[in-house]
């Protein structure tokens, strides 16, 4: 199984959609973290399976969090401005494991990181407009759901993954 993460675009509405229309035959689930910028009924969104409202979205139709089974578990997707995700990602990993989730998805710090531990993985994308961290282009996240491993592999906003990023982690 594959998800895409998008997050923190911020009004870049063409390369948000080729990164839509490219990844939409390759995965199973497209979620978008928040800060698109874009109303909440544009027609970009049909492609995607999850869209929450980050501290820059406006449109009253977001809803600030969503959450989505899938036949390898439990997705949380959220913005992360509310959960402190500035300082820490605890209050996301107490959240998971009070609400048996296995996938934290969100977005804010625009500093792209997977971590997994305790049947947990948390994963910001990055910014598809302006990253921050270890890797300051645009960035989205595959993240490739094997029986016993997961894999999160970074592209970049022109599609070219950066395997000097990927993350492999031990299920």
């Amino acid at each position: 199984m594959k998800f895409l993460v998008l997050s923190d675009n911020h009004g870049r509405w063409t390369e948000t959609q080729q990164l839509i229309e490219h990844f939409r035959p390759q995965v199973d689930y497209i979620f978008h973290c928040g800060d698109s910028e874009f109303p909440a009924d544009d027609l970009l969104w049909d492609q995607v399976d999850i869209v929450v409202s980050g501290n820059m979205d406006f449109d009253p139709q977001y809803l600030p969090q969503q959450e989505l089974l899938t036949p390898v578990g439990r997705v949380f997707v959220v913005h992360g401005h509310r959960h402190q995700v500035n300082q820490s990602n605890t209050r996301l990993f107490e959240l998971a494991k009070h609400n048996d989730y296995q996938f934290v998805f969100h977005g804010h710090t625009h500093v792209l990181y997977a971590e997994y531990k305790d049947g947990v993985l948390i994963c910001n994308p990055g910014s598809l407009n302006h990253s921050r961290g270890k890797h300051s282009g645009c960035t989205c996240a595959v993240i490739t759901v094997e029986p016993k491993q997961l894999t999160v592999t970074y592209y970049n906003d022109e599609l070219v993954a950066l395997p000097e990023l990927e993350q492999v982690f031990t299920r």
